[in-house]
């Protein structure tokens, strides 16, 4: 078992990086309602929690193609079905996410630090400023990096790889936060310190 990284051991990186969905914000759920709110109109049966846990660090277009492999939606455009999936959530479901209170924290204080502070997410642009607004974390992150803009996006390393290039540090003076094992897995193929997040609490790797 991986022990977790102290206080001093965090901030003794240049750059931190967290995920969002999961690790800054209980949105899980809302996603799962948001999917399930489009999935008559494309062609799938509704999701569940242990659905979304074995899909847990794919981005939202990834899931789209995962499903229109599984389901076979051969005349099915993944871009439109993450574009409309991702409307529902902003429209509907979006302004009911609470934060995790100890991430939270915790991104903030290494901001003021002096850390520079990224957020790299499987999410879309525009939910994820949104979302940071609301929740009063925007001023403390000097970087965000979603899924549309990355050309392979997570759980392939490049949204944290772009993270520390757009800080300006190097990957391998990064620790990153996330609350899956496939976003782990991206953090570690970056060449990244890992941390597993489970209910906005730190948690030790198994």
């Amino acid at each position: 078992m991986q022990p977790l990284p102290t206080h001093d051991e965090i901030l003794a990186h240049e750059g931190v990086i967290f995920d969002l969905d999961g690790t800054l914000i209980d949105s899980e759920p809302l996603h799962i309602r948001a999917w399930n709110a489009i999935a008559a109109d494309i062609g799938i049966p509704e999701r569940d929690l242990a659905w979304a846990n074995r899909i847990g660090g794919i981005s939202t277009i990834g899931i789209a193609r995962l499903l229109i492999e599984e389901y076979g939606l051969k005349d099915a455009d993944p871009a439109i079905i993450a574009r409309r999936k991702t409307q529902t959530y902003i429209e509907r479901f979006l302004p009911l996410v609470p934060a995790f209170p100890k991430t939270c924290a915790l991104l903030i204080e290494c901001h003021e630090a002096g850390r520079r502070v990224a957020v790299a997410t499987g999410s879309q642009l525009r939910e994820t400023e949104d979302l940071l607004q609301r929740h009063g974390l925007a001023a403390h992150v000097d970087a965000v990096v979603t899924s549309d803009q990355v050309k392979n996006p997570k759980p392939a390393p490049d949204t944290y790889l772009e993270a520390a290039r757009r800080l300006g540090v190097d990957p391998g003076r990064c620790i990153a936060f996330e609350d899956t094992d496939l976003g782990l897995s991206g953090i570690a193929a970056a060449g990244m310190l890992g941390v597993k997040v489970r209910g906005g609490e730190l948690v030790p790797r198994d």
